[in-house]
Parts: C-alpha cells; sequence; structure tokens
C-alpha cells in the first residue's frame, strides 16, 4: 500500500530472564516473566517453572532444595529489571496462599535491606498502604527509590 500511515509504537509489553535450578538430582529452567498490566507502567512479575513439554507454570512445586538461591536470583533481576526501566512498578502476587505468604515472609525478613532501595505498598482489595512488617497482605507493589545522581 503506497498510502500515508500514523506512527505508531511498538511497546515492551513482556520481558522475559532465564536461569536453572540445580540441584544434585535434577536441574529446572525458570522464568521469571514481567508483563505489562492494565495500569500503566505497573508490569506482573510471575516466577514459572518450564514444564518438559515447553509450557510454563506458576503452580508446579519444585523442590530442589534451593529456595532461598531462586528468590535470591529473583531478587537481583527485579534490580536490574527496574536498572533498565526505570520509573515503572512491580506488581508481586503469590499464585496462591502459600506462596504470598512465602513472598510476605522474604519481606519482613529482608526489610531492613529493601526499604533502601525500594519503596514497597501492601495492597488488600483496592487498599494499598506503605508497606508494614508483620502485616499481612494479599499483593506487593514495589518501586526502585529514585536518587538525584548530578
Amino acid at each position: 500500500m503506497n498510502e500515508d500511515a500514523y506512527s505508531f509504537e511498538h511497546p515492551r509489553i513482556e520481558f522475559h530472564y532465564e536461569f536453572r535450578s540445580i540441584s544434585a538430582e535434577k536441574e529446572v529452567q525458570k522464568v521469571v516473566s514481567f508483563t505489562l498490566t492494565d495500569v500503566s507502567d505497573v508490569y506482573n512479575l510471575a516466577l514459572l517453572d518450564v514444564l518438559p513439554d515447553g509450557r510454563t507454570s506458576d503452580m508446579t512445586e519444585t523442590k530442589n532444595k534451593d529456595m532461598i538461591l531462586v528468590l535470591a536470583t529473583v531478587i537481583q533481576i527485579i534490580i536490574d529489571f527496574f536498572s533498565k526501566n526505570p520509573g515503572v512498578y512491580v506488581l508481586i502476587q503469590g499464585s496462591d496462599t502459600k506462596r504470598q505468604r512465602l513472598y510476605q515472609i522474604l519481606i519482613n525478613r529482608e526489610w531492613s535491606l529493601i526499604k533502601k532501595q525500594f519503596e514497597v505498598l501492601g495492597g488488600n482489595g483496592l487498599h494499598l498502604e506503605n508497606f508494614e512488617t508483620n502485616r499481612t497482605y494479599e499483593y506487593f507493589i514495589i518501586s526502585k527509590i529514585q536518587t538525584d545522581e548530578r
């Protein structure tokens, strides 16, 4: 077609990071996916296992005895994501209550370090508030603290 056309954008709406969970028993391919939500600049984080048939799942239990190493890797991925996408927010919500509780425990345990780099909101339904330790939340929204680097 030789007609004029409007300019358009091709925004990145999904970002993937991959790593392997390795133990003496098995290796599991993991994916951390950031997907743009319906809210501008808010990305949903999903930690996924790649299944033998190539599909991904956020409901499988790897049971590879390396949960701390996996979560530390996810934190490093979040830091990298923010460095490449300044000014965005990340939504973290467990795919079930067990995983949500795990994220809650992790944030509480590491709060003294997290609060130095990130702003964290805890949410229940539509109510959002600044994160407070030892409170229960249904989801978290985090952003990188912007520093003035002049």
